[in-house]
């Protein structure tokens, strides 16, 4: 790769990058936010919110890489609230479109067998 000869080109280039990032992440974030949402389980927030519902009002705040996955951090600004949610995807599937679904349908499907399985438990009486 051949960076540009002055430090301004290469600021600008700097900045082009992280506008496109920024968008391609968002596109991503967007689409999976609900997963921050999936681990919730309590009989409040299950009668009222699907983990998409919950995620909708959040929009792409950044991203942080951490060891080899990528964390993707949304902001909701509420009643004078600020809440923030993250997801976290390995890094090495950033590219593969196919393999971020995979991704994330296998954690939607860990979830439901999760849930299931606790409200199985809590209607045995036995247990």
């Amino acid at each position: 790769m051949k960076l540009p000869s002055s430090t301004s080109k290469l600021l600008a280039l700097q900045e082009a990058t992280n506008v496109e990032l920024h968008v391609r992440l968002s596109e991503i974030f967007k689409r999976y936010r609900g997963a921050a949402f999936l681990a919730r389980n309590d009989n409040l927030f299950m009668e009222h919110w699907t983990p998409e519902v919950a995620a909708a009002g959040y929009d792409f705040d950044g991203f942080e890489i951490k060891d080899k996955d990528i964390v993707l951090r949304g902001v909701e600004y509420a009643c004078g609230f600020i809440y923030r949610i993250s997801i976290t995807l390995p890094l090495e599937i950033i590219d593969n479109a196919k393999a971020i679904e995979a991704y994330f349908h296998r954690q939607y499907e860990e979830s439901k067998k999760s849930s299931e399985l606790s409200a199985a438990t809590s209607a045995d009486p036995s247990q």
